[in-house]
């Protein structure tokens, strides 16, 4: 008879406690009685099977279960919505294998539900896999000597107290690519050997090995922290001593795995319950803050309260994995949103956001915003924006976007559905903006609804010399479809979007700065006659553009009260 070794729970429900009191009305057969079962896994793996229990049926929901590690068969539960248990305890029992893993209760493929408490006793494990999640609604007790851990991937929620010490897992690879990274527990050390060289080996160890930062909250544009001093030391004036993740606070790292592990363990109580971010700005100024998802879980981003102490909705991701090259993700809504972000921010993931001036302002995450999601870098299926256009900036290797979404709500302005542009940290990719107020660059430009002719100051930052290409996509989204022209400043040539979405140039690494604008000239690509004349304002200059319609022609300009300040005779 083959033994099984592995416990796998596509979904495991346990339903919240139930006593015959609770009950409504005084029938004396609605009363439910509870008892203890115990797994013994005589026969099979199978849960349903009254003989692999003691006493022999079947657990109900309002029974506690004893789970006895080291027997026979580990429980299978291979069914949907399965209501199995009350409160759940772990015990080591005695091992009748030499396989470690017939000594864990492993959570793996789907999310296991525990209605009740969870009690890990002395010498008794608990795994979540890569694949797995666990919602523990009740307390989750870790007795000193028991073993709860997060596989790199698995997630946790718990919803009430917490006792004791987990040790949870992410991995981060190598090849020094950027991470924003937080802590799911509290003191967690950072010179331990994995997040950074223990304490003795830290001067001795190589600068091309790990970098590791965090924000000066209190500066705009960004400014680095770094962990360490110039001569290499450590800095504990940052830091602490020793140094120490600040829950709820977002570090900035990358490392080489040749010199530390990608498994990065964190070890200590995890955070649970409602969390309160005290948003830090200088004095009058909008500043970036670097936050830290503190759970071992996703959260919601539609659930996290205090927005409105924000200059605008958006939380910003570095995402390494970035379509088109590495790069910061931007999220509000589902509208107002980059391609590769859904909304949830992963379990350990620094995020940024932006503050308004207000120096003592707060952002509220209730522990009900937490949720299971590992598909972290996934945007879940969406229907296409109406009015949503893409700019996209494209190298021979990288290519970079910026969207302009019309819409009711939106504003010519800066407004709470702008998100700015941040520049990627990889100096190597092109990057497109658009432009708010002559002032701001714009990952996500929220503008009115087309009701006349518009222009948009579009900016690029090209990483060197070379060809590249500005391309338009999105135009079936509109109804009706404006007619849009794009002009190179710099050499004046034009070309209709509409009948040729890729506009080519040459550029070079020393063009940083607004070199197109971006025109919306009406709606139906045959309202323009054959010499039409384009007249539009940017900055402190006035721009006319015409194939041949100028020849012979005055041009006067007046200012609001009727005074002429400029006129020009036909050449």
């Amino acid at each position: 008879m083959k033994k099984e070794i592995f416990i796998f729970l596509s979904f495991l429900l346990i339903a919240p406690l139930l006593h015959a009191s609770d009950s409504q009305g005084s029938n004396e057969g609605s009363a439910t009685s509870s008892s203890t079962h115990t797994w013994v896994g005589t026969f099979s793996n199978v849960w349903d099977l009254p003989g692999n229990w003691s006493p022999a049926s079947v657990p109900q929901s309002t029974d506690d279960v004893i789970i006895m590690l080291g027997t026979n068969y580990a429980p299978v539960i291979s069914k949907n919505n399965v209501v199995v248990c009350r409160n759940i305890t772990i015990q080591p029992g005695t091992s009748k294998s030499t396989e470690a893993s017939s000594r864990a209760f492993i959570v793996s493929n789907g999310t296991t539900v525990i209605g009740g408490n969870v009690l890990i006793k002395p010498n008794a494990t608990v795994i979540i896999t890569s694949t797995g999640a666990a919602t523990v609604m009740g307390d989750l007790t870790i007795n000193t000597g028991g073993n709860l851990t997060l596989e790199s991937g698995g997630s946790l929620i718990t919803n009430q107290k917490v006792y004791g010490n987990a040790f949870i897992n992410r991995d981060i690879f190598g090849g020094l690519h950027w991470h924003l990274l937080s802590s799911p527990v509290g003191l967690q050390e950072i010179l331990n050997g994995e997040f950074a060289p223990l304490a003795l080996d830290f001067s001795d160890t190589p600068t091309s090995c790990f970098d590791f930062y965090k924000l000066n909250p209190t500066t705009d544009p960004i400014q680095w922290i770094n962990l360490r001093n110039p001569n290499l030391t450590v800095n504990n004036a940052d830091f602490g001593t020793p140094p120490r993740f600040i829950p709820k606070q977002g570090y900035l790292v990358a490392y080489d795995n040749s010199c530390l592990p990608k498994n990065k363990q964190f070890v200590g109580n995890p955070n649970t319950g409602d969390q309160n971010f005290l948003l830090t700005a200088a004095t009058g100024t909008s500043t970036w803050n670097l936050l830290g998802n503190p759970y071992p879980s996703a959260i919601k981003w539609n659930d996290v309260l205090g927005k409105a102490n924000l200059v605008s909705g958006y939380y910003y991701v570095w995402n390494e994995e970035k379509s088109g090259g590495p790069g910061y993700e931007a999220y509000l809504d589902d509208a107002h949103s980059t391609a590769g972000v859904n909304g949830n921010i992963p379990a350990m993931q620094g995020f940024m956001v932006k503050t308004g001036t207000s120096l003592n302002s707060f952002l509220t995450v209730l522990n009900s915003a937490r949720i299971h999601d590992q598909d972290y870098w996934v945007k879940s299926t969406r229907e296409s924006t109406p009015n949503k256009l893409q700019l996209t900036v494209s190298s021979t290797t990288y290519f970079d976007a910026a969207y302009i979404l019309f819409e009711q709500n939106g504003s010519t302005g800066m407004d709470w559905y702008d998100a700015e542009k941040m520049l990627s940290m990889n100096n190597q990719i092109p990057q497109i903006y658009t432009v708010i107020n002559n002032q701001m660059k714009s990952l996500v430009n929220s503008m009115p609804l087309i009701t006349g002719p518009v222009t948009i100051p579009v900016g690029v930052v090209l990483p060197s010399d070379g060809n590249f290409s500005i391309t338009i996509s999105g135009l079936e989204n509109f109804s009706p479809v404006p007619e849009i022209i794009l002009e190179d400043l710099s050499n004046g040539n034009t070309q209709n979007m509409n009948n040729n979405p890729v506009f080519s140039f040459s550029g070079s690494g020393n063009d940083v700065g607004n070199r197109f604008l971006l025109h919306f000239l009406g709606t139906g690509t045959n309202s323009r006659d054959s010499n039409p004349i384009s007249i539009y304002s940017y900055g402190h200059s006035l721009y006319i553009s015409s194939s041949a319609a100028m020849q012979n022609s005055q041009l006067t300009v007046t200012n609001m009260i009727g005074q002429q300040i400029l006129k020009k005779d036909p050449e």
